[in-house]
């Protein structure tokens, strides 16, 4: 067996190891509810399929250009100034790509060399930790304190900054804790950036599944700091296309022409009917993610509200996203016993803290992106296997 040595040093997924688990155990007959997955439970909104289906039947099946088709491009540059107060040329500074993994791959492989340094939040999504490691770069974590609602602490980002950090990453809303940085927060991040000639890798794909009136604010609407800010956003959770596989990402032209010479290699050019989806979901009716957002909403209200009433669990209320955070330490089991046992004994699917970061063992994440009635089963499930512990 031939293997790269950079490769024995990434982990299976700690999601996607639990969602294998419990595919096993469905298929066994197992009524699983799965809580693992960051994946809406809503079909991708009818006008948006009928547009990419529509293309289909006309023939649009072939490839666009590298960077995404032209017309898509527009939209989100027309999208970045209307919503994110961000002003983006559609010819030089937009780029679609495969999803916001891609994206983010896109980012750190075109800007960073072997021995780099990067700063990313501990807790933090997955990818985060172990992209940099195809590219021989290292993470520094800077954490986030659930005393301080889980936001980061300008003061100890600062004391790990190194002669050899390049980049900060910022995730907003943060997936897994669900905490939001607001435009004073930012202003802080930027200067930090700006002082120590950082670059900033903004991620924002949660942008609009934010609750109790939060509004969200974008780093590169910060005009000091907008020419070493590379956003990050997909279509994914927004309008429920997961399965699309479509992203993009904003970045000044210099930034954008690194980025697409890899994308060429990769990638070549994104789904092309695909992109014509995108352009319905930017261009067409918003009510269908007001409303997901509405019943997202509900669902956390559901999820926060029954888990702190069970003994030995206590959770922060997010702000945005779709996922629940609680530290379980009171129960006398790290996370990765929680999760085990929990599916195990009691078939539901969550996944340990530790995935999302080192110091993270006393916690695990919960996706509430399933029916109201699967979630009220499934605290029911964890109410009854803590109190048999």
């Amino acid at each position: 067996m031939w293997e790269s040595d950079r490769v024995k040093d990434i982990p299976f997924s700690g999601i996607r190891k639990i969602f294998e688990q419990a595919t096993i155990l469905q298929e066994k007959g197992y009524d699983v509810i799965h809580l693992e997955l960051g994946r809406p439970d809503f079909d991708t909104p009818m006008h948006i399929k009928e547009a990419a289906k529509k293309s289909l039947d006309e023939g649009f099946v072939h490839y666009v250009s590298n960077y995404g088709f032209p017309p898509l491009r527009k939209l989100i540059a027309e999208k970045m100034a209307k919503e994110n107060n961000v002003e983006v040329d559609p010819a030089k500074e937009v780029l679609v790509t495969a999803g916001a993994t891609e994206a983010i791959y896109l980012a750190l492989s075109s800007t960073l060399n072997p021995g780099d340094e990067i700063l990313v939040s501990d807790p933090s999504w997955v990818n985060y930790f172990n992209l940099p490691r195809l590219i021989d770069v290292r993470v520094k974590t800077y954490h986030l304190n659930e005393k301080n609602n889980f936001k980061p602490e300008i003061e100890q980002i600062e004391s790990l900054i190194g002669k050899k950090t390049r980049m900060i990453i910022i995730n907003s809303p943060n997936n897994p804790a669900g905490s939001i940085l607001e435009k004073e927060e930012l202003m802080k991040m930027a200067q930090l950036a700006i002082d120590n000639n950082l670059l900033v890798l903004s991620d924002e794909v949660y942008e609009k599944l934010i609750y109790d009136n939060v509004k969200h604010a974008s780093i590169a609407s910060i005009k000091e700091v907008k020419n070493r800010v590379i956003t990050v956003n997909s279509f994914s959770k927004t309008y429920s296309m997961t399965g699309w596989r479509l992203g993009y990402v904003i970045a000044s032209p210099s930034n954008i022409d690194s980025m697409v010479r890899i994308h060429q290699q990769v990638t070549a050019s994104c789904c092309s009917f695909g992109q014509v989806g995108a352009i319905a979901a930017l261009s067409g009716p918003q009510t269908c993610v007001n409303n997901m957002v509405m019943e997202f909403e509900r669902r956390r209200n559901l999820v926060v509200e029954r888990l702190n009433k069970i003994s030995g669990i206590n959770t922060i209320k997010p702000r945005g996203a779709f996922y629940a955070y609680p530290n379980i330490s009171e129960t006398g089991l790290s996370g990765e016993e929680f999760a085990t046992k929990l599916l195990e004994l009691n078939k539901v699917a969550t996944v340990p803290g530790i995935a999302f970061g080192q110091t993270r063992k006393d916690y695990i994440r919960l996706s509430y992106a399933n029916s109201y009635e699967k979630l009220a089963d499934a605290m029911e499930r964890i109410h009854d296997f803590v109190s048999h512990l």
